[in-house]
């Protein structure tokens, strides 16, 4: 199994990032970006694309500021508009599916940004 997980960076500390790293690790290969590392002059966009582009499972991480990132709305909505398997890993560690009552975020939203997906991939800064 191959975990792709999408969180707000902000929200995040590298610490709470390898914890779940560890807990989605017992279960499989887990792809979380800030605890990559990356050779000098790597193209990051093009890894995260592929690393999503493999995943079987998406994971986003629910936080304050999941949302209101381009790359976070994008990486969800690709994995949606690409039927890959999605869930949320809500704060108390649980998931919850896509599309159920415990999702975290509006679904109508979230499936409208998933129509238009592939072209609205954004940059690094």
């Amino acid at each position: 199994m191959k975990y792709f997980v999408s969180y707000a960076r902000r929200d995040n500390s590298p610490e709470h990032l390898q914890e779940i790293s560890s807990f989605l690790g017992q279960t499989g290969r887990v792809y979380i970006d800030d605890l990559e590392i990356h050779d000098h002059g790597a193209d990051r966009v093009r890894i995260v694309v592929d690393a999503l582009a493999e995943a079987d499972v998406f994971i986003a991480v629910q936080s304050r500021n999941y949302l209101s990132t381009e790359w976070t709305k994008w990486e969800l909505a690709k994995a949606l508009h690409d039927k890959i398997e999605v869930m949320a890993l809500l704060p108390n560690w649980e998931f919850a599916r896509w599309g159920t009552r415990q999702w975290p975020w509006p679904v109508n939203y979230v499936h409208a940004r998933a129509i238009s997906a592939p072209s609205m991939q954004p940059t690094l800064p």
